[in-house]
């Protein structure tokens, strides 16, 4: 194997390992979020959605790193592409990086649903927020007073 390929072989080894780790990652801010969310928390929300919106910059980094690796090897960038990849790697190294792909996918699926569950929580309150200010301004509460 050249140098070169055995190179970006391993170069998008390490990438799927470190998705992973920050899908698990991110698994956990999303439920730390929902939290925060529930109790109002803006200063750890803050905090918490910076930590994310770096999470998913590195991840698509890589997931772009991987899809000009799959074009380098003249695969396609989907997942056919992907598993074709994989059968350029000797047997053991092959099936553990199956497993990360494996376990990857489903992290990326809990995540958007922790995402989802997020935003609905967003989107009650909000509807909430519209109501009470919506009432609020019927009755003149917040209106001009005739003093």
């Amino acid at each position: 194997m050249s140098d070169k390929r055995e190179q970006l072989l391993s170069l998008i080894e390490r990438d799927i390992q470190q998705d992973c780790a920050d899908y698990l990652r991110l698994r956990g801010l999303m439920q730390e979020l929902y939290a925060f969310l529930m109790s109002r928390d803006s200063a750890r929300i803050d905090v918490i959605n910076q930590q994310v919106s770096t999470l998913v910059d590195d991840t698509r980094l890589r997931a772009e790193r991987r899809s000009k690796a799959l074009g380098a090897f003249r695969l396609q960038g989907d997942a056919a592409g992907m598993y074709r990849l994989f059968e350029l790697y000797p047997g053991v190294r092959r099936t553990q990086l199956q497993r990360y792909w494996s376990e990857l996918g489903q992290l990326a699926s809990q995540c958007q649903r922790l995402n989802a569950r997020n935003g609905q929580l967003l989107a009650m309150h909000n509807d909430i927020l519209t109501q009470l200010l919506g009432s609020a301004s019927d009755t003149g509460v917040y209106g001009q007073q005739a003093y």
